[in-house]
């Protein structure tokens, strides 16, 4: 590990930026934040003050001033804001997705390993201590074959969806390709690639494009299926966040469940999270339990490690261009089946 501190700049200033600002903050011995850039001055200047750096509304103009940049905007922005910063010989680390589709991505790729920049994905999950030992719980072949990971994301989130999020051209589509990733990058480090995936979706309660609630299905090389759930309609979020493995001699349950209101509370809400083994032979007991919810120290200290070694990082651009190429090749199939985004009626 290096010595030096490691100069950061910070794209976005919206929702998601206070995480990162704490998790720099819990890393403060290993990088600094020079600058919190916006197009809209209260918001960077609201961050910037925050971190006790400066506040721009043209990251371009502080590109010169850091050597890593922390890319939070909304989808459409990756491949534009990514490009600058790559060319300008800067490691990026970006919140997913990679990009809205594959052309894109591969342009990003291309330029990270032109430029030898690191180029890595936030999915955060696979980072955390809970999922870590989830996995180990269903790779380690103490419970047998995995036969089945089943996961769901719940969420409330009607009153919030707005803005570009809610146009199916600049988010990508709709929760599938927004937020389903989540779980998906998780089961492909679980249970490894995929051989195809199949999708559907509604919208329920929130004024957008695209859908708001989505299933899908994969199949897994391995022979496993793998389930996701994942709605932006809940009429209440009960369990955040919940994995299943069903595996030959065991079920492994993670849960991840906000104890206050995630959505205003943001970085300071507080969380429960479980890894519980229940089987006829194993017995039930908790593998895991603690208050770790969405800390983003570990992901982005891989990403401080992955600059310092050049290692590449475990959800790098082609990782992430997987889940791209998955979730788009769900999406064509359900549009020749008609299996999407077909409207609830409002009722009074």
């Amino acid at each position: 590990m290096s010595d030096r501190l490691h100069k950061v700049g910070i794209v976005g200033c919206g929702w998601f930026a206070p995480f990162h600002l704490a998790a720099l903050d819990g890393l403060r011995n290993r990088a600094t934040i020079v600058w919190a850039a916006d197009p809209d001055r209260k918001r960077a200047t609201e961050v910037a003050i925050q971190a006790k750096a400066k506040a721009l509304t043209d990251y371009r103009q502080g590109l010169h001033e850091v050597e890593a940049v922390l890319i939070l905007v909304p989808h459409y922005l990756h491949h534009p804001i990514t490009m600058d910063c790559l060319s300008a010989g800067k490691h990026v680390l970006l919140e997913k997705p990679l990009a809205l589709n594959l052309a894109e991505s591969d342009d990003m790729i291309e330029a990270a390993e032109k430029e030898k920049r690191i180029l890595m994905v936030a999915y955060p999950h696979r980072y955390r201590q809970s999922m870590q030992r989830f996995k180990k719980a269903v790779v380690g072949g103490e419970y047998g074959r995995l036969i089945m990971l089943d996961a769901l994301m719940d969420e409330k989130n009607q009153e919030y969806i707005s803005g570009w999020i809610a146009h199916k051209e600049q988010v990508g589509g709709g929760v599938f390709f927004s937020a389903s990733p989540h779980m998906l990058d998780v089961m492909l480090w679980v249970a490894g690639p995929a051989r195809c995936a199949s999708m559907v979706g509604t919208r329920g309660l929130c004024k957008m494009e695209g859908e708001d609630t989505a299933c899908s299905i994969i199949k897994f090389e391995s022979g496993a299926i793998g389930v996701t759930r994942h709605t932006w309609s809940s009429p209440k979020s009960t369990i955040w966040y919940s994995m299943h493995a069903i595996c030959e001699r065991a079920h492994i349950t993670l849960t991840t469940t906000p104890k206050g209101d995630l959505i205003t509370e943001g970085h300071r809400c507080l969380w429960e999270t479980k890894v519980v083994v229940d089987g006829e032979e194993t017995g039930k007991a908790v593998l895991h339990e603690s208050d770790e919810g969405l800390d983003l120290r570990p992901e982005v200290s891989h990403f401080l490690d992955c600059i310092e070694t050049g290692q590449t990082p475990q959800t790098d651009g082609r990782s992430a261009r997987n889940i791209i190429a998955l979730v788009t090749q769900a999406y064509g199939e359900a549009d020749e089946r008609g299996a999407n985004m077909e409207p609830i009626p409002v009722t009074s």
